[in-house]
C-alpha cells in the first residue's frame, strides 16, 4: 500500500515538473510581438504621366503610382507605421497640396507617421508637416524663406543680337510678349503677379497653421520672416519635434518599444532594372525587349471611367516618336476622346489637365472634342499645377471643373507676333532680296517687321481669337459674354480664386473629380469602376513603324520644315540637362518655328514651383 502511494507521489510530482519546465520552455521559445516601420522616400518630381521618348519610356514618377504605393502601406495591417524620408522635393503647388491630402490620410488609418529631413525647405516642410513627428539631422537647416517671384526678360539680349520681337497681346494682363519687348514688367503684369503671390502666400500660411498644433495663422508669418533655421532653432521654436540622425532616430524607436521588437524595412515597391550586356545577342535582345515591352492583356471590363491625360504644352500635331518631352496635341487627344465617346462601356469622362497652353488653333481642336464628348457623357476636369491659358480653353466645355487651391488658371487671353532677325543676319554678314505679291506678303517673313496692313490683319485675327475664346468660356460657364470678358483679359488666377470667380466647380483633385464622375455617371458609391487610361502610351517601336507607315502614305508633310529642328532640339543632351528652361525653348521654336505662319497662341509665360 505505501509503495503504491508513493509510486503515486511520484508520478504526480514528475508529471507537476515536466509541466512546469514545458511551461518555463514555452516561454523562453516565444518571440515577443514584433513593431514594423517601413521607410519610404519622397522626393524629386511627380509627373502625371511618364514620357516616352526615343529610348522608351522613361523612370518618371507618377502621382498615380506614388498614391498606389501610400495606400498599399495605408492598409497593410502587418504596418505600425511609416518613416518618410523626404529630400530634394521638386514640384508645383497643387501637386504638393495633392499629396499632403494623401498623407494626412494615414491619420484616419491610424498608422504613426514619422518624416525625417536632413535639410528642407519650403515643400519637405509642408510634407512632413502632416505627420506625427518631425526629426532634423543635427548638423541641418530649415529653409523656411517665405515665396518670391523672378521673372526673366530677353529684350536687352534680343537688342545685342539686333533682333526685334514684333508682337501683340489681347487682354490688359496677358503678359506673355513683356519678357521680348521689355526690360521690366508692365504695371498690369506686375499687380497680377503680386496678386497670385499674396493668394500663395496665405495658403502656404494656413497649411503651416493647421499642420503643426504650435503654429498659428498669426505667428506662422513671423516665423518665416526669422528663417532659415538651423537645427537648433527649428526645435527651439518646435517646428521639429527632435534632432538625430536616421540611425539615432531608429535606435530611439527601438528604445520605445521595451516589450516589442522593432524592425524597418524598406518598401519592396522599387525594382531595379538590370542594365543587359551589349556584348552578347541576348543583351541585345533583352535591350529590344525593355524598349518594347510586351502589352498585358486586359479583359473587356463593364463599369468604365475614361481618364484622359493632358500633360505639357498644347502643340500642333508633331508626327514624330522622337519628342522626349511631355506635350498635348490635338491628334492624340482626338483618338482618347473618340475612344471614350464611342465605347458603350465607358460611362464618364475624368480630364486631367496639366497645361500652361500653347497653340491657340491645337487648343480648339482639343476644345472641340471635350464639348462633343460633353454632348453624349459626363466629362469633369481634373486640374493638376496650371490649366491656364490654352490649358484653361481646353477645360472649359467640360460639365464639371476641379481645381487645386494654388492652381493656376483662368489667364484668358491671347499674344503672337514674330521675331524680326533682319539685324541679326545682317550682323552675320547676309542679307535678303524679297520681291512678292500681295499687299501682306510678307507677314510671315522674319526679314522685317509688320507693315502697317500686315499688323492691322494680325490685330483683327487675334481679336477674334480672343472674343471665340471668351464667348466659349462664358458658354461653358453659363455666363454673360460681359461677365467672363471682367475676368479674363489674360489674368492669371488661383484655383481658391477661380471657384469663387465660377470659373472652377470644385476644390480638390483627381479623387474628387473620380468621385464626381462616378456619382454622374449614376454609380453607387460603392459600386466598383474600372479607370482606363488614354491616350495609351505606346512603345517606342510601335510608334516609329506606325509612322513609317503613315510617311510612306503621305506624299507631302505640312511641318516638313520644322520637323528635323523639332527633333534635334528635343532631343539635345544640352537642353534635356536644363529640365524645364529646356522646355520652355522647344516649346517657343515649336510655336513660332514655322517658316509659313506667325503664330496666334494662348500660353502662360512662366511656371511656379514650390521649393
Amino acid at each position: 500500500m505505501k509503495l503504491r502511494q508513493t509510486c503515486t507521489f511520484l508520478l504526480a510530482l514528475l508529471v507537476l515538473v515536466s509541466l512546469v519546465f514545458a511551461d518555463e520552455h514555452a516561454t523562453e521559445e516565444t518571440p515577443p510581438p514584433t513593431k514594423k516601420y517601413v521607410e519610404f522616400t519622397l522626393n524629386g518630381t511627380y509627373a502625371d504621366t511618364k514620357v516616352v521618348s526615343t529610348f522608351g519610356t522613361s523612370s518618371t514618377k507618377t502621382l498615380r503610382g506614388l498614391f498606389k504605393k501610400l495606400d498599399a502601406l495605408k492598409t497593410d495591417d502587418e504596418i505600425a507605421g511609416v518613416i518618410f524620408k523626404i529630400d530634394g522635393v521638386s514640384m508645383g503647388w497643387a501637386t504638393l497640396q495633392e499629396i499632403r491630402t494623401k498623407l494626412n490620410e494615414f491619420q484616419d488609418a491610424e498608422k504613426e507617421t514619422i518624416g525625417y529631413l536632413e535639410s528642407g525647405g519650403n515643400a519637405e516642410y509642408l510634407l512632413a508637416a502632416t505627420m506625427d513627428h518631425i526629426v532634423l539631422m543635427p548638423t541641418g537647416s530649415l529653409n523656411l524663406t517665405g515665396l518670391r517671384a523672378e521673372i526673366l526678360f530677353y529684350k536687352g539680349l534680343l537688342d545685342k543680337l539686333d533682333i526685334e520681337a514684333d508682337m501683340l497681346a489681347m487682354g490688359k494682363y496677358k503678359s506673355g510678349v513683356e519678357p521680348y519687348m521689355r526690360d521690366g514688367m508692365s504695371d498690369a503684369f506686375r499687380e497680377s503677379m503680386t496678386a497670385l503671390l499674396d493668394d500663395l502666400y496665405a495658403q502656404l500660411l494656413n497649411h503651416l497653421a493647421e499642420s503643426r498644433d504650435s503654429i498659428t495663422t498669426e505667428n506662422a508669418s513671423d516665423l518665416i520672416n526669422r528663417g532659415p533655421f538651423t537645427a537648433e532653432e527649428a526645435k527651439q521654436e518646435k517646428l521639429v519635434d527632435a534632432l538625430q540622425y536616421y540611425d539615432e532616430l531608429i535606435a530611439a524607436l527601438k528604445a520605445a518599444s521595451e516589450d516589442e521588437a522593432v524592425q524597418v524595412v524598406k518598401t519592396g515597391f522599387e525594382r531595379k532594372r538590370k542594365v543587359p550586356d551589349m556584348n552578347s545577342f541576348a543583351g541585345l535582345m533583352q535591350l529590344f525587349s525593355m524598349l518594347n515591352p510586351p502589352q498585358r492583356a486586359q479583359a473587356a471590363a463593364e463599369n468604365q471611367i475614361a481618364l484622359i491625360y493632358a500633360s505639357g504644352p498644347i502643340l500642333p500635331d508633331i508626327d514624330s516618336p522622337f519628342i522626349s518631352m511631355s506635350a498635348v496635341t490635338p491628334k492624340e487627344l482626338k483618338k482618347a476622346f473618340e475612344k471614350a465617346r464611342t465605347d458603350d462601356t465607358v460611362q464618364a469622362v475624368v480630364f486631367r489637365i496639366d497645361s500652361p497652353g500653347g497653340s491657340a488653333l491645337a487648343s480648339d481642336l482639343i476644345w472641340r472634342e471635350v464639348m462633343l464628348t460633353q454632348r453624349e457623357k459626363p466629362v469633369v476636369v481634373s486640374m493638376g499645377d496650371v490649366a491656364a491659358s490654352g490649358g484653361y480653353y481646353i477645360a472649359m466645355a467640360a460639365g464639371t471643373i476641379v481645381a487645386h487651391p494654388s492652381t493656376l488658371t483662368g489667364s484668358i487671353g491671347v499674344f503672337g507676333g514674330k521675331l524680326n532677325l533682319k539685324g541679326l543676319y545682317n550682323k552675320a554678314g547676309l542679307t535678303k532680296e524679297i520681291i512678292s505679291h500681295g499687299q501682306n506678303a510678307t507677314l510671315y517673313s522674319d526679314y522685317g517687321g509688320f507693315t502697317p496692313t500686315e499688323r492691322e490683319r494680325v490685330e483683327k485675327m487675334m481679336k477674334t481669337v480672343y472674343e471665340d475664346f471668351v464667348s466659349k468660356a462664358a458658354t461653358g460657364r453659363n455666363k454673360s459674354f460681359d461677365e467672363i470678358d471682367e475676368i479674363a483679359q489674360g489674368r492669371v488666377w488661383t484655383g481658391k480664386k477661380a471657384k469663387e470667380l465660377g470659373l472652377v466647380d470644385e476644390i480638390g483633385g483627381l479623387d474628387t473629380a473620380l468621385s464626381i464622375a462616378k456619382k454622374q455617371a449614376g454609380f453607387a458609391e460603392d459600386d466598383k469602376v474600372n479607370l482606363i487610361v488614354l491616350p495609351k502610351q505606346r512603345p517606342f517601336f510601335e510608334q516609329f513603324l506606325e509612322q513609317m507607315i503613315e510617311d510612306t502614305d503621305s506624299s507631302i508633310r505640312r511641318d516638313w520644315g520644322t520637323q528635323p529642328l523639332l527633333q534635334l532640339t528635343a532631343n539635345h543632351p544640352v537642353l534635356s540637362m536644363l529640365g524645364t528652361p529646356s522646355q520652355h525653348i522647344i516649346t517657343w521654336l515649336s510655336l513660332f518655328g514655322f517658316e509659313d505662319g506667325t503664330q496666334i497662341v494662348t500660353i502662360l509665360p512662366y511656371h511656379i514651383l514650390i521649393r
